[in-house]
């Protein structure tokens, strides 16, 4: 199969992969709660028009420190940073698709993936963090302390979304 026909194939791919997660990708969440993930509109209203955000979940582990000295409130501080820093490296990955990564388009040698994962890298507005919520067992002595692990949405706004990217990537394999 010639590159051209495999990269159009793993685009293909992509855009069923992604369409599966348009709109407001929403699951109730603790008391009237929502967690998101895909691609949405505004976090204030996720349900709205342009689908221009990214919304992962991510797993956090609160500190050592913050474990040790038995603060619920440093363990869920420690706990969201956590998440929400090592969120980033995984975010732009996960956005634009594990399926475009080996593509086999080719600008200066390198996938039509990892161009579009450079590219966007460098366009992304923030990275912030929606809303988290504890994931471990509370201990009756340490209030708080549900947050030794947690679970967070972090979101990034890309312009045009989706399509943006889709787009970006066809070009490549234009090239």
């Amino acid at each position: 199969m010639s590159s051209k026909k495999s990269l159009s194939l793993v685009l293909a791919l992509l855009v069923t992969i992604l369409g599966c997660n348009t709109g407001d990708s929403a699951v109730t969440v603790g008391k009237g709660g929502k967690q998101f993930e895909g691609w949405a509109g505004p976090p204030e209203n996720p349900s709205e028009k342009p689908f221009d955000f990214f919304y992962m979940k991510y797993p956090g582990r609160a500190s050592e420190k913050a474990v040790q000295k038995k603060s619920g409130a440093m363990m869920q501080s420690t706990c969201i940073d956590a998440a929400t820093t090592q969120a980033k490296g995984d975010l732009i990955g996960k956005m634009i698709g594990e399926s475009i990564e080996g593509a086999s388009g080719v600008s200066d040698g390198e996938s039509t993936g990892k161009v579009v994962v450079r590219e966007f890298s460098g366009k992304l507005q923030g990275v912030s963090t929606k809303e988290c919520r504890p994931m471990a067992i509370a201990k009756p002595e340490i209030p708080g302390s549900e947050y030794l692990e947690c679970e967070c949405v972090i979101f990034v706004r890309v312009d045009g979304g989706r399509d943006a990217i889709i787009a970006r990537a066809q070009e490549l394999e234009k090239k």
